[in-house]
């Protein structure tokens, strides 16, 4: 219960939650010219604060009723419409659709109606149309965050959602306030002071949101090979566990005659065969099975035991799936293949000594002709020390990974 607060005092602190927001909203859009949808957010928030500061002005009755009224209506109206279409800009990236302004239409409407009817001189009946869409606009807000969580999976989503969901709810009080005193506990002016609160926390929301964004698109980036776009060596060496359990398995991959390729195709041309293979591997893995590019046109690929795949099975169809692949430069075609050495952990068995081993039945695939899988034996004789791996460990390599 808020009984202290006056109108006039709930509205000035209304206006300046607007305000701040606003000027939040700026304030990042020019230090981040790529945050999507804030530049929107802020012009819906400043909006608001002119209904708000038009309301104020006729709560003092600085204003005839017939302008205030008015202004207010139409300012709020197409601030919750702006807010919406800016939420929708923010929540992804990749969805920046043009017919988004036609849900302007409907303040649209509602303004033509007011001027029509004059339905905005009555106070109740103004607030509650202004907050029904307001109602509609939040909810369809949460909902386009919620529905967008599947493309991108950020924390901060849920409690941006959230403020606007308790946005909606404290919208609805108002209205049954308005319409039925009697039937809600809590009093129009008592869920409209709370709603000030709503508004700092979905400006706070939508800042964090952001700057979650930012460092997820940073993290991807470091963790992610530029050329083939899958993960990097040092994703690959920090997501090894530190030891190897009983039956889990590391295969490494080579594409076969690669330095032909470049000599005689190009470099462009390799890079197409490294990014194909890489493209068309990952395409036949699990996303518990840990892929990445190592270096030059080396592979790794750990499958955890729990996984239930047999890596002789798993490194066959890679290389099938790779034979078949069809690059092209001008009319010629590239044949491109791959050779995989296999090698399955025992109990105790260091990382370094499971890695050496699949280097060894790589050497022993390369030396029976390229194109096929060998698995690890131990009679088998040692790889060249040049195709030995020697640092495995993810606390050093993670360093070593950043050349990568």
């Amino acid at each position: 219960m808020i009984p202290a607060l006056d109108l006039a005092t709930v509205l000035l602190l209304h206006k300046s939650s607007f305000f701040i927001g606003a000027l939040c909203f700026l304030y990042v859009r020019w230090q981040s010219p790529s945050s999507h949808g804030l530049g929107i957010l802020a012009v819906a928030f400043i909006l608001l604060a002119i209904a708000s500061t038009f309301a104020g002005l006729g709560e003092k009755q600085a204003l005839p009723l017939s302008v205030w009224a008015l202004w207010s209506f139409v300012t709020g109206t197409l601030g919750y419409a702006v807010f919406w279409i800016g939420m929708r800009r923010l929540s992804s990236t990749s969805k920046r659709r043009s017919w988004d302004w036609l849900g302007l239409a409907i303040p649209a409407v509602l303004i033509v109606a007011a001027l029509l009817t004059g339905f905005h001189l009555d106070n109740v009946w103004r607030a509650s149309i202004f907050q029904g869409s307001s109602i509609l606009f939040l909810s369809a807000s949460a909902v386009t965050l919620m529905r967008d969580d599947r493309h991108e999976k950020l924390s901060a989503r849920y409690a941006l959602t959230a403020a606007i969901a308790v946005a909606v709810i404290l919208s609805v009080f108002v209205v049954v306030g308005l319409m039925a005193p009697d039937a809600t506990p809590l009093h129009p002016r008592e869920a409209f002071f709370l709603l000030i609160l709503c508004h700092f926390a979905i400006a706070l929301f939508s800042l964090i949101f952001v700057n979650e964004r930012v460092e997820a698109t940073l993290t991807t980036l470091l963790d992610t090979d530029a050329l083939t776009q899958i993960h990097n060596r040092r994703w690959f060496f920090l997501t090894l566990p530190a030891a190897p359990l009983a039956g889990d398995a590391f295969i490494i991959i080579d594409i076969d005659h690669f330095k032909r390729v470049n000599d005689t195709f190009g470099h462009a041309a390799g890079d197409r065969v490294l990014a194909s293979a890489a493209k068309e591997m990952a395409l036949n893995l699990r996303r518990s099975e840990i892929f990445a590019r190592l270096g030059g046109e080396e592979f790794g690929l750990y499958l955890p035991a729990a996984s239930g795949r047999d890596p002789q099975v798993v490194a066959e169809r890679l290389r099938t799936a790779v034979q078949s692949l069809k690059v092209k430069v001008g009319e010629t075609d590239i044949p491109v293949t791959i050779s995989a050495g296999t090698a399955i952990a025992a109990t105790g068995l260091p990382m370094q000594e499971l890695m050496s081993r699949a280097d060894t039945a790589l050497y022993a695939a390369k030396s029976h002709g390229r194109n096929r899988i060998e698995a690890y034996q131990a009679d088998a004789p040692s790889a060249p020390a040049t195709n030995q791996r020697q640092d495995t460990n993810p606390a050093h390599t993670a360093k070593a990974g950043q050349a990568a």
